[in-house]
C-alpha cells in the first residue's frame, strides 16, 4: 500500500511548488494586498523584505529567511505568498505549531489555493493528526473529485483510522476512474482481509495480477490467504510464481520454506533454507529457522553442523544481541539432546554473554548443571532465571520440585510451583510437582490427589513413581506395584523404580 506522506517527503514535492528557489524573473507581488492600502514606501519594504527572503531561501539560509518574512507580514499582515513561504520555512525548522498557524491564516486568505491546502493536509498526515488531515482531504475531494492523488491519500487514512468501509467506498470510486490499475485493486483487496472479507480480497488481488502478471505482492498475498484457508500447497504454488517474477528474493524463500515444513514437507524446506544460506551465508534468521527445524525432527548432530557453521559468518551476522543469544541457546539445546552437556553448558554461557538479561538462558543452564549432576550451580542459575523473569513458568517449577526433591525449603517449593500453576493450570508436571512437595510435607492424601491428577494428564515415569511411592507409603502395594510397573513401560531403564519394584514384590510376599 502507498506509505502516508511523511513531513519529508511534503517538503519535497512542495517546496518545489512553492517555489523556493526561484529566480529574479520569478519574483512577484502575487498575493500581496491591493496597492491602495499601502503607501510606495511600505511596498517597496515589503518587496524588498520578500526578495530578501526568497535570496536566503536559496542559500538554505532558514533561520534569516523566516526573519525577512516576519517583517514582510508586519508590513501586510494579507499578503498570503509572504504567509505561505514563512508556513513552509517553519516546517524547514521544526517549528510546527507556527506553521500550523500560518497555513490556516493562508488556507482563509486564499482557500481556493490548491497547493496550500495540500501542504496542510500533508502536514497534519505527517504530524499524526489524522482527523484534521482527513477533513482538509475531503474538503480537497469535494473541490476535485477526479484528483487520484487527493483520492489515494483520502483511502489512506481511513485506513488508519480504521475507517474501512469510508476506505472501500474510496476505492471503488478509484477504480471507476482506474479500472485497470493493479495497485488500487491489491490495495482494495488489503482493506478487504481487515474486515476478513477474504473471498473479495482474493478477487481484487486476483484482478491486480490480471492487471499486471508481474505484481508480486498480489502473488504473496494470495499465497498468505491460501495459507489461513490451510490450502498449504496452493500457498506453496504461490510463492513459486512470486518467485518466478523475482528469482532471488530471500524473503519470499523462506515464506516458501516455512510452508513447506507446515505443510509437512521437510526435506523440501530444508533444500530452500539451504539455497537461501548460499544467496546469504551470512543469515542469522535463516539458520535459526532451519536449526528449530533439525531440533524438531531429532537431529541434533545437523543442528549442531549448522550453527557451527553459522559462527563463522559471526562477524557479518550484522545480528542483534537477542538473535546472538538465541542461536547459542538452540545450539546449547542440540547438545543436550546429544548428550553432551558440558558443550551445552558453554553454549548457555555463550547465551547469557549475549544477553545477560535473559531468564530463559539462565533456565537452560541450570536444567543443564542438574542433569549433570551439579546441583549448586544448578540453584544458582534457577534463582537467577527466577529473578530475570518470574513469568517463566519452567523455571518456577524447576527450582520448586528441586527443592522439594532436595526436601528443603518446601514452604518456598510450594509458592514457586503455585506460581508456575497460576499460568498454566491444567499442566501435568507442575501439578506432579506440587503433589511432591505435598508429599516431602507429609501430606499424603494431597499428594496422592494430586499425583493421581498429574497422571490423568500427562503419560511420564517420574509422575508414576512419585504415585507408587505414595502408595507403597499409605502400604497400598498391589496400587504402587502397578503404577512401578507403569513408570518402567516409559522408561525400561530407570533404576530407581527396579530397587523400588523390588522391595514392593518383597513387601507383598511376607
Amino acid at each position: 500500500m502507498r506509505k502516508l506522506a511523511s513531513v519529508t517527503i511534503a517538503l519535497i514535492i512542495f517546496f518545489s511548488c512553492a517555489g523556493i528557489r526561484m529566480s529574479f524573473s520569478d519574483l512577484s507581488l502575487e498575493g500581496f494586498s491591493p496597492l491602495p492600502p499601502q503607501t510606495p514606501k511600505t511596498l517597496s519594504q515589503t518587496f524588498a523584505h520578500y526578495i530578501r527572503g526568497l535570496l536566503y531561501d536559496s542559500q538554505d539560509k532558514v533561520d534569516e529567511a523566516i526573519e525577512e518574512y516576519l517583517q514582510a507580514s508586519a508590513l501586510d499582515s494579507t499578503a498570503w505568498a509572504i504567509r505561505k513561504k514563512l508556513a513552509i520555512d517553519y516546517i524547514r525548522s521544526g517549528q510546527y505549531d507556527k506553521a500550523e498557524q500560518e497555513l490556516l491564516v493562508v488556507k482563509k486568505l486564499k482557500p481556493d489555493d490548491k497547493n496550500v491546502r495540500l501542504i496542510l493536509a500533508h502536514f497534519y498526515t505527517a504530524q499524526e493528526k489524522f482527523e484534521e488531515a482527513t477533513a482538509e482531504y475531503e474538503e480537497l475531494q469535494k473541490t476535485y473529485p477526479s484528483d487520484l492523488e487527493i483520492l489515494a491519500s483520502l483511502a489512506d487514512l481511513y485506513v488508519v483510522q480504521e475507517k474501512i468501509e469510508e476506505a472501500i467506498a474510496v476505492y471503488q470510486k478509484l477504480l471507476q476512474e482506474k479500472p485497470q490499475s493493479a495497485q488500487i485493486h491489491f490495495n482494495l483487496g488489503t482493506i478487504y482481509t481487515k474486515v476478513n472479507e477474504l473471498d473479495k480480497a482474493e478477487e481484487h488481488f486476483k484482478k491486480a495480477l490480471e492487471c499486471d502478471p508481474e505484481y508480486m505482492q498480489a502473488e504473496l498475498a494470495l499465497g498468505l490467504l491460501s495459507e489461513v484457508n490451510q490450502d498449504l500447497p496452493g500457498a506453496i504454488e504461490h510463492y513459486q510464481k512470486a518467485l518466478e517474477v523475482d528469482p532471488l528474493n530471500i524473503g519470499v524463500y523462506r515464506r516458501l520454506a516455512q510452508t513447506y515444513y507446515r505443510d509437512k514437507r521437510i526435506e523440501e524446506a530444508i533444500r530452500q533454507y539451504r539455497f537461501i544460506l548460499k544467496l546469504k551465508p551470512n543469515d542469522i534468521n535463516t539458520y535459526l529457522e532451519l536449526a528449530y527445524v533439525y531440533l524438531n525432527q531429532e537431529r541434533p548432530k545437523d543442528c549442531i553442523e549448522l550453527l557451527k557453521e553459522a559462527q563463522e559468518y559471526k562477524a557479518s551476522w550484522g545480528a542483534t544481541k537477542e538473535e546472538e543469544a538465541q542461536l547459542y541457546l538452540m545450539l546449547g539445546l542440540a547438545y543436550i539432546r546429544n548428550s553432551q552437556e558440558a558443550e551445552a553448558i558453554k553454549a548457555y554461557k555463550d547465551s547469557i554473554e549475549a544477553q545477560p538479561a535473559s531468564g530463559v538462558s539462565y533456565f537452560y543452564l541450570g536444567a543443564a548443571y542438574e542433569q549433570s549432576g551439579r546441583r549448586r550451580e544448578a540453584y544458582e542459575a534457577l534463582k537467577k532465571s527466577v529473578e530475570l523473569d518470574e513469568a517463566n513458568a519452567d523455571a518456577l517449577n524447576y527450582l520448586g520440585y528441586m527443592y522439594a526433591d532436595d526436601g528443603i525449603k518446601l514452604d518456598e517449593a510450594e509458592r514457586l510451583i503455585d506460581k508456575a500453576l497460576e499460568m498454566d493450570p491444567d499442566n501435568g508436571a507442575y501439578i506432579d510437582s506440587l503433589g511432591w512437595v505435598y508429599f516431602r510435607k507429609g501430606k499424603i492424601e494431597e499428594a496422592k490427589d494430586l499425583i493421581e491428577k498429574a497422571a490423568g494428564l500427562l503419560e511420564d515415569a517420574e509422575i508414576f513413581e512419585h504415585l507408587g511411592d505414595v502408595y507403597r507409603t499409605q502400604g497400598r502395594m498391589e496400587s504402587a506395584k502397578e503404577a512401578y510397573e507403569r513408570a518402567l513401560k516409559l522408561e525400561p531403564e530407570r533404576e530407581s523404580v527396579k530397587e523400588k519394584l523390588r522391595k514392593c514384590l518383597i513387601l507383598q510376599r511376607r
